[in-house]
């Protein structure tokens, strides 16, 4: 809430070097690991709340991340994903973006539920628009008619 780094709980990590082998590393504890140095695609599975992923890094790097099927990011208004994402469509119905080079992944995902809804408020404003309007409307119209 403050701006403060919360360490996420996350399972299944996985370091594997370019040529494919699984590189192993140390688990430090406190949401730390230690491997050697080198280039590596991390990988790991975590609880993600608040429909929403952020990430920061220290410098720029190459990053992917898989929404799973039933959840989208293509509508602004819900959802999102920072600046220079590759957007691609997943055959099983899910959605993968990737970025070249950046120091931030934001991601912000819905589900269709939450797309239903904000067609059924939107409806519903428009309605109260039309209603709230049409009297008005009328009224201009029978003002002009009589000049």
């Amino acid at each position: 809430m403050l701006g403060e780094q919360i360490p996420a709980v996350v399972s299944g990590i996985r370091l594997v070097a370019p040529n494919g082998t699984e590189v192993p590393y140390e688990d430090l504890g406190g949401s730390v690991i230690s491997f050697p140095r080198g280039n590596y695609t991390l990988s790991f599975d975590g609880e993600i709340k608040d429909s929403q992923l952020q990430q920061g890094y220290d410098r720029a790097y190459r990053a992917n991340v898989t929404v799973p099927a039933g959840y989208s990011v293509t509508n602004p208004i819900l959802g999102g994903y920072s600046q220079g994402a590759n957007v691609t469509a997943l055959p099983d119905g899910g959605t993968k973006l990737s970025w070249q080079s950046t120091r931030e992944v934001r991601v912000r995902f819905y589900d269709p539920a939450r797309e239903s809804l904000l067609w059924f408020f939107a409806t519903i404003w428009v309605v109260i628009a039309i209603v709230l309007l049409t009297p008005f409307l009328l009224n201009r119209l029978a003002y002009h008619g009589r000049e």
